[in-house]
C-alpha cells in the first residue's frame, strides 16, 4: 500500500489540487462560506483526478523509468504495473464520483481534465511540443474548473484570474521543458524519432528560460487588477525565484520555479486574508 501511495506524489498531488481552493476563494471574493463544502469536495476530486494521473504516468512510462528513476515502485519491482494501473483507474474514477456532489458543470469541467489525462498518460511521449503545451493547459485548468463551481461573481479580485492563467501557463511550460530535457536519457530508448527537445536542448532550454522569464513578470499584473498592497509586498521574491532560477542548472532550476508557485500561492492568499475582497 505504501507503494501504491508514493505512486499518486502526495507531496504534489495534495498542494497542487489546494490552488483550487484558493482560486475558488478568489472567486467567491473572500465570502466562501456558501462554498465550503463544495470547494471540499471539488478539492478532494482534483486531488484523487491528480494522483491517479500521476500513477497513470507511471504505469506507461515504466520502461522509459528503469533510466530515469529506477527508484520508483514500479522499475523497481515493489508494484506490478497492472496492480498499479488498476489503482490509477479507480482513483481517476473516485475523483469523479466525488465531483457529482458539485454543480454539474464542475463534473463536466473535471471529466474534460481527466480525458485529456488519459490521452497525455497514453501518448505524452509522442506528441512532440504537444507535450509540453498540453502539460500547461493542464496547470491552467484551475481557474475554468473554479468558475465552473462557483457560477457568476461580482468579485473585485476576478479580473486577476484572467493574468494569473497566463503566468501559469508560462511557468509551467518552462517547467515541464527543462523536466523533458533532464528526462532525454530515458525518453530516447522509447522514441520513435527525436522529440524537439532532444533535437535541440540548448534551444529548448533557451525556449524554457524565456517563458519562465516572460511569466515572472506577467505576475506584476494581478497587483493592478485586484490584488492588493499584500501581495505587491511579497510577489517580488517569486519574480526573484524565477529570474534566478534561468541562471541555475535544469536540476535546481526547477527547485526555484517550484519555489516561485509557493511563493505566488503565499502571497496571494495572504493578500486575501489580510484585504478581504
Amino acid at each position: 500500500m505504501i507503494d501504491l501511495l508514493r505512486l499518486c506524489r502526495l507531496y504534489y498531488a495534495i498542494p497542487m489540487s489546494s490552488i483550487l481552493t484558493l482560486t475558488i476563494w478568489y472567486v467567491a471574493g473572500n465570502d466562501i462560506t456558501g462554498q465550503l463544502w463544495p470547494a471540499l469536495y471539488a478539492t478532494i476530486a482534483l486531488a484523487l483526478v491528480i494522483a491517479g494521473g500521476y500513477t497513470l504516468n507511471d504505469v506507461r512510462d515504466r520502461r522509459v523509468d528503469r533510466i530515469n528513476a529506477s527508484h520508483r515502485p514500479i522499475p523497481a519491482g515493489r508494484t506490478h504495473p497492472a496492480i498499479a494501473a488498476t489503482w490509477a483507474g479507480g482513483l481517476l474514477l473516485g475523483g469523479l464520483v466525488t465531483a457529482s456532489l458539485c454543480r454539474w458543470e464542475y463534473l463536466v469541467g473535471l471529466a474534460g481534465v481527466v480525458a485529456i489525462l488519459v490521452f497525455y498518460d497514453l501518448t505524452s511521449k509522442y506528441l512532440g511540443i504537444g507535450k509540453q503545451l498540453i502539460v500547461a493547459l493542464l496547470m491552467t485548468s484551475y481557474y475554468p474548473l473554479s468558475f465552473s463551481l462557483v457560477g457568476e461573481t461580482a468579485s473585485s479580485r476576478v479580473p486577476t484570474l484572467y493574468v494569473f492563467p497566463i503566468w501559469l501557463f508560462l511557468t509551467s511550460f518552462g517547467y515541464e521543458t527543462l523536466k523533458d530535457i533532464r528526462d532525454i536519457p530515458g525518453d530516447r530508448t522509447i522514441a520513435l524519432q527525436p522529440t524537439w527537445v532532444q533535437r535541440h536542448p540548448k534551444v529548448a532550454l533557451a525556449v524554457a528560460r524565456a517563458a519562465v522569464t516572460t511569466g515572472a513578470f506577467v505576475l506584476i499584473g494581478p497587483a493592478l487588477l485586484g490584488c492588493g498592497w499584500v501581495y505587491a509586498v511579497i510577489i517580488p521574491g517569486a519574480i526573484i525565484l524565477a529570474l534566478w532560477s534561468t541562471r541555475l542548472p535544469r536540476r535546481t532550476a526547477m527547485i526555484a520555479i517550484y519555489g516561485e508557485c509557493v511563493v505566488v500561492g503565499v502571497a496571494a492568499l495572504a493578500d486575501i486574508m489580510v484585504l478581504g475582497s
